[in-house]
């Protein structure tokens, strides 16, 4: 059984030589200037979002929150804890953040092209928001490389968007008999729109590799 995972920043042990990493895209850092002025509430939009931020120290004392598990797992890293939505995503962010939102002030740090739903939210109710865009996503030169890696895959795991467009765009074929798994509900309503189904998976479940094998 051959399983990939698409990931730009696994963190996933390689169990048994099962899963391997295969990024579809790369990170390309992006240099930035710290807004002026004193912030209440920090919030990291994706794992690429923390590895390219440079200001920890403004995080001391803050509110802290992160888009998803893995974006919480790398920020604690850094020795920086945070409050996480379950299941992640936006709107379930946006129910963390709360409606008390009267004298906060938010730094939203993101990659180009990143989300913009928690920048709306924010500015509907009058909320003062900058943001920090630190990295952009880029595709490879050649994906016809990877092709073969691909071919004999039992599973696929998706943790982003960009990732199945970039699979599905340059890698897919229809004699593949594959399973496609995804981390979110948004990345799965994606995929149905692109006209694949993938099924959602507890990507960290200390029993990952079963819960794959049973649903393959």
């Amino acid at each position: 059984m051959n399983i990939i995972d698409t990931s730009s920043s696994p963190l996933i042990a390689n169990e048994e030589e099962m899963i391997k990493n295969i990024p579809l895209f790369k990170i390309r850092p992006i240099n930035y200037l710290l807004p002026e002025g004193n912030f209440t509430d920090v919030i990291f939009q994706s794992t690429a979002s923390v590895k390219n931020f440079k200001n920890f120290e403004i995080c001391n004392k803050k509110n802290i929150y992160t888009m998803g598990q893995s974006t919480k797992f790398i920020l604690s890293s850094y020795g920086v804890e945070s409050s996480c939505p379950t299941p992640p995503g936006s709107d379930e962010l946006i129910s963390l953040l709360g409606k008390n939102l009267s004298g906060r002030r938010f730094l939203i740090v993101k990659g180009v092209d990143g989300l913009n739903k928690i920048k709306e939210f924010l500015d509907e109710n009058m909320a003062f928001s900058e943001e920090i865009i630190c990295y952009e996503r880029i595709e490879l030169n050649n994906y016809n490389d990877l092709k073969s890696e691909f071919e004999y895959a039992s599973a696929v795991i998706f943790t982003s968007v960009l990732s199945a467009k970039m699979y599905f765009k340059n890698i897919h074929s229809k004699d593949n008999d594959v399973t496609l798994f995804s981390i979110s509900k948004r990345v799965k309503s994606e995929i149905s729109q692109m006209g694949y189904e993938s099924k959602i998976i507890d990507y960290f479940s200390d029993s990952l590799l079963d819960d794959i094998k049973k649903a393959i």
